[in-house]
């Protein structure tokens, strides 16, 4: 069964080896009919939502220029299927969502849209992830909330994490024995009390910023793993390693890794979490494991074909589309043609 899809991306000067190239290619090397739209572009005319798209014509490899000049207006509603591949510039974050959500009313999407914009966010982690299974965590705006927490133990170790940005930014350590933890809690949470002495909460407003701060899990370094589920099966993914300097192992930021392995007892409870994640109504999905803790999920764009690929030399691509448009059939969310034999 073939199907039209839209695959929502960010423009791009080129393309590269990751999602954005793999999923479109394999999805027209599967006999899919695909189109990559610019998910900056989104828009509603006359009540129909729209977007500027392209039909893909050939596959796209690494290096090759981002073909701007084909991208036209067009009806984002007539897909059997949409991708969100990425979230929006954050000044559009907000009404882009809302319009993917009137677009997910009328087509099934990969990741739904409300699920992509409430669980793709360390806030949200403990509605998808059972709490046995999640690092203890606080998420609060308040310096002197999370200050009372890291000085109620000198030995206990913190993770603050900014709750909706990704790739290891501004990912910090802290813990009583740290110098400067009260510095960084107070600058992830919006430096409050320097901001107002400064210029007067009356003249610049709120002075403050919501942060995640995860209880530091020592058997990170040895054993953090990016599984990614297709259809809610662990299919591939990858092992990190984290350098000796740095506390945070985000392969983009040039740490070293190697092709997955899963233990019976990982495998098992990756397939009951992706089964959760599709009641969510996610069905493409990497989780950022230390087992038995999810530190993340990562929904909208995931990276592990792409460096499962480059450390195993095994295209596991194909078997990503197999095993996601199976379930999705499955599960009902495409449906066959009328006119299909």
């Amino acid at each position: 069964m073939s199907y039209r899809v839209l695959v929502l991306i960010s423009r791009l000067n080129e393309y590269r080896y990751d999602n954005h190239s793999l999923i479109p290619n394999i999805l027209m090397r599967a006999g899919h009919e695909v189109c990559v739209g610019d998910i900056e572009t989104l828009g509603i005319r006359d009540s129909t939502v729209v977007c500027d798209m392209f039909a893909l014509d050939k596959e796209y490899s690494d290096g090759v220029p981002f073909p701007h000049m084909k991208l036209q207006p067009a009806n984002a509603e007539a897909f059997d299927l949409v991708w969100v591949l990425t979230n929006s510039h954050p000044a559009l974050l907000l009404e882009s969502f809302q319009i993917l959500w009137v677009l997910n009313q009328r087509v099934p999407f990969v990741n739904d849209a409300s699920a992509l914009l409430f669980l793709n966010s360390k806030i949200t982690l403990p509605a998808a992830v059972d709490r046995e299974h999640l690092p203890t965590s606080y998420v609060s705006n308040s310096f002197d909330a999370l200050n009372s927490v890291v000085a109620a133990d000198e030995n206990e170790s913190w993770v603050l994490k900014p709750s909706n940005e990704g790739c290891g930014a501004d990912v910090y350590i802290v813990g009583l024995k740290v110098k400067n933890a009260r510095a960084l809690l107070q600058s992830t949470t919006g430096n409050e009390i320097s901001r107002y002495e400064m210029y007067g909460r009356p003249t610049i407003g709120l002075s403050r910023k919501y942060v995640t701060m995860q209880r530091y899990v020592p058997n990170v370094v040895d054993n953090e793993k990016r599984v990614v589920l297709s259809g809610g099966v662990p299919f591939c993914g990858f092992r990190r390693f984290h350098h000796e300097l740095d506390h945070r192992g985000n392969v983009t930021l040039g740490n070293a890794f190697e092709g997955l392995n899963l233990t019976p007892e990982e495998d098992h409870f990756c397939r009951a979490l992706g089964k959760s994640l599709m009641d969510h109504g996610i069905y493409f999905a990497g989780i950022d494991l230390a087992y038995p803790y999810v530190l993340e999920l990562n929904l909208c764009n995931p990276d592990g074909i792409n460096y499962s690929y480059k450390a195993t030399g095994v295209d596991q691509s194909m078997e990503a589309i197999e095993l996601l448009f199976a379930a999705l059939e499955t599960s009902g969310r495409l449906r066959p043609k009328a006119n299909a034999a």
